[in-house]
C-alpha cells in the first residue's frame, strides 16, 4: 500500500479540523439560539430575585428601547406568563451614600407595587447595608401606589410611609426615591396617566408661618416683602440663593422675619436641583424646623440627615437673608 505523502496528511488532517470546527460552530450557533431568551433572562434579572419581586414570571422581555433613556431607571422588561403580560420589572441605580445602588422593583398589571430588593449596594455595612435586609425593604411589599413613598422615622402613619434604618436616612431615602421614579414613569407611559408634579412651594404669610394681612413687594439687593398687618410692617419675607452640591445651579429659599421677637419665623425651598434622595432632603419639614424661632443672628452650619453640601448652601442662604434683614431692612434701608 502505498504511503501518503507528508503533504497529503497535512491536507487531510486540515479537512477534518474543520469539519470538526464547522460542526462544532453549528452546535453552539443552535443552541444560542435555542436558549438565548433564558440567557438574556439570566443576564438581566436572575430566578431568585424574579420569585419576589414578580412571582410566576416564566419570560421577561425587554422594552427599554421603546422608550429614551431615563437616568435612574437602567433596564426594564415585560413580565409573562406565557403569553401573558402579569407585570413589568425595573431596575434602578442611584447614589445612596455610595454610588452604585441598585434596587430592582416589580409592579403588577394593576399598578401596584407587587415587591422591591436591593440587588447591590456599596453603603456601609451595620448601617446604610441594611437596607437590603427584609425588615426594611418588605415595607415596601404589596403597597399601593397612589401617593409617593416617603421615609420617616420612627413610626410610619400612613401607607405610603416607609421608616428609615436607623442612622442611614441617605440610603432609605435613595431606595424610596428609586422606587418611586420607577412608579411614576410607569404610570405614565405604561398605565397612560397623567402624573400631576407636586405644586412647588410659595413664599406665603402662611408658609413662612407669619402674621400679617398682606404682602408688599419692596426694591433691593434681594427680592423681599414687607408683611403688614393692617398697614404696619410687622416681618418681612427674604429671598436668597445659595449654590448647595451642584455648582451651577443654586437653590432658592425664602426666609420669614417676624420683628416684635427679631427671630426666623421659617424657611421655605422655593427650588433646588439636588440629588434625588439624598441633598432635596432640604425640602423635608425637620429641615425647616432647624431655623425655626432662631435668633436673626448668623447661624453655624448643621448638617441635615448627612447631605452636607446642601446643607451648607441652605444654611449659607439663610445667612445671607439674615445679614440682609439686619443691616438693611432693620436700619430703614431699602
Amino acid at each position: 500500500m502505498k504511503k501518503k505523502s507528508l503533504l497529503q496528511e497535512l491536507i487531510t488532517l486540515g479537512l477534518t479540523l474543520m469539519v470538526i470546527s464547522v460542526v462544532i460552530g453549528g452546535l453552539v450557533a443552535f443552541i444560542y439560539e435555542t436558549t438565548k431568551e433564558q440567557i438574556a433572562m439570566n443576564n438581566a434579572v436572575n430566578a431568585d430575585d424574579l420569585a419576589v419581586i414578580m412571582p410566576g414570571t416564566e419570560t421577561i422581555e425587554d422594552f427599554a428601547g421603546e422608550f429614551e433613556a431615563n437616568e435612574v431607571i437602567t433596564e426594564m422588561y415585560r413580565a409573562k406568563s406565557g403569553d401573558e403580560v402579569i407585570g413589568h420589572v425595573y431596575k434602578m441605580t442611584v447614589n445612596g451614600y455610595k454610588p452604585g445602588l441598585t434596587i430592582l422593583a416589580g409592579i403588577d398589571k394593576d399598578g401596584n407595587l407587587v415587591a422591591a430588593k436591593v440587588t447591590q449596594s456599596s453603603e456601609t455595612p451595620g448601617l446604610g447595608a441594611l437596607v437590603a435586609e427584609e425588615a426594611f425593604i418588605s415595607q415596601f411589599t404589596g403597597k399601593t401606589t397612589a401617593a409617593d413613598f416617603q421615609v420617616v422615622k420612627g413610626t410610619a402613619a400612613s401607607e405610603n410611609e416607609i421608616v428609615a434604618v436607623s442612622g442611614a436616612t441617605i440610603s432609605s431615602n435613595a431606595v424610596a426615591s428609586a422606587i418611586n421614579e420607577a412608579v411614576k414613569f410607569h404610570k405614565q407611559n405604561i398605565l397612560g396617566e397623567e402624573v400631576v408634579e407636586e405644586k412647588a412651594p410659595e413664599a406665603t404669610i402662611e408658609t413662612l408661618l407669619l402674621t400679617g394681612d398682606e404682602m408688599v413687594e419692596i426694591e433691593g439687593e434681594y427680592q423681599t416683602f414687607e408683611v403688614k398687618t393692617a398697614g404696619e410692617v410687622t416681618g418681612y419675607i427674604v429671598i436668597t440663593s445659595h449654590a448647595g452640591y451642584y455648582q451651577d445651579m443654586p437653590m432658592t429659599i425664602a426666609v420669614g422675619f417676624d420683628n416684635a421677637t427679631k427671630k426666623i419665623s421659617n424657611i421655605v425651598v422655593l427650588e433646588q436641583n439636588e440629588t434625588k434622595g439624598l441633598g432635596d432632603v432640604i425640602e423635608q419639614e425637620g429641615f425647616q424646623q432647624l431655623f425655626q424661632g432662631k435668633d436673626a443672628q448668623e447661624l453655624t452650619v448643621e448638617i441635615y440627615s448627612g447631605a452636607s453640601e446642601s446643607s451648607k448652601g441652605a444654611f449659607k442662604a439663610v445667612n445671607q437673608a439674615i445679614l440682609y434683614y439686619n443691616d438693611v431692612l432693620m436700619q430703614g434701608g431699602n
